[in-house]
């Protein structure tokens, strides 16, 4: 079971394209054994041979994820008692309480608080069905740059990696337009056109939902040496610019250039 997945994980050499924990540790291992026998088996399968698990990046979003914990949730408009055990794409994945069965496989639901519908017969079939959907979104030549892993670091993208280490920054207030002002300082030798950086919301739920983000801030005007405030949009048509939480990004890699605006060429 799942040998078709092993096999892509050890063929793709992008870093980070596809995540997963690795298999389960004695406590984890141990809970999932004891868990609910009503879980799905090929469920348990997947966790202790897996973990959590994130596959087919795309810029900081995967379009599938796969959870080592079940999580209940329960919806006004819908009686019944749904558990997520991951997502694909924004649509949520969930089995159904009512209708587990002891040592059997559950039907899997894709959906949300207005809407769940059934699309795959168990987690298995189901994993399949959406790892095949979201190959097809990738050509022949996109899937080939995948496998074979992006080309190392040139020493300008060294640079400016080294240099974006030398900037320092932080949330100094609200424009009137509820643009977030950032303090921005150049430590280094260089200037770079944009700073990427993390975005959050403060508020975040207790099972890790809430906005995640990031923005990149416009920082071409801040010479070696100065200090400068710039102004950026920070989800402010989702959340309130006082509930922003900034935070460092870490060193990109190589597989990250397009996520990382600093390798951007100024216009």
């Amino acid at each position: 079971m799942f040998e078709w997945l092993e096999l892509e994980l050890n063929e793709i050499k992008t870093n980070k394209f596809h995540v997963v924990d690795g298999p389960a540790d004695n406590a984890l291992r141990q809970a999932v054994e004891s868990c609910n026998a009503f879980v799905p088996p090929s469920y348990k399968q997947f966790v202790l041979r897996f973990g959590n698990a994130y596959f087919y990046r795309e810029l900081s979003y995967y379009k599938i994820g796969v959870l080592a914990s079940l999580r209940e949730e329960r919806y006004a408009k819908d009686p019944e008692v749904f558990y997520r055990f991951g997502h694909f794409d924004a649509n949520g994945a969930y089995f159904k309480e009512s209708l587990f069965r002891e040592g059997e496989e559950s039907p899997v639901f894709e959906g949300g608080e207005d809407r769940m519908h059934r699309v795959a017969d168990g987690f298995e079939s189901w994993l399949i069905k959406r790892c095949n959907a979201a190959r097809r979104r990738y050509n022949k030549r996109q899937w080939a740059e995948i496998i074979a892993g992006p080309p190392p670091f040139t020493p300008g993208e060294r640079r400016i990696v080294d240099s974006r280490r030398r900037f320092r920054w932080r949330i100094v207030g609200i424009a009137p337009n509820d643009d977030v002002r950032f303090e921005i300082y150049n430590g280094s030798d260089v200037v770079l056109p944009f700073l990427s950086i993390g975005i959050r919301g403060k508020q975040r739920h207790p099972q890790g939902g809430g906005l995640n983000g990031g923005a990149w801030l416009p920082v071409s005007s801040v010479l070696p040496g100065e200090i400068r405030v710039v102004e950026k949009d920070c989800y402010k048509k989702l959340i309130d610019p006082h509930d922003v939480e900034a935070f460092a990004l870490p060193d990109p890699e190589p597989e990250d250039r397009d996520r990382y605006w600093e390798f951007k060429t100024p216009t």
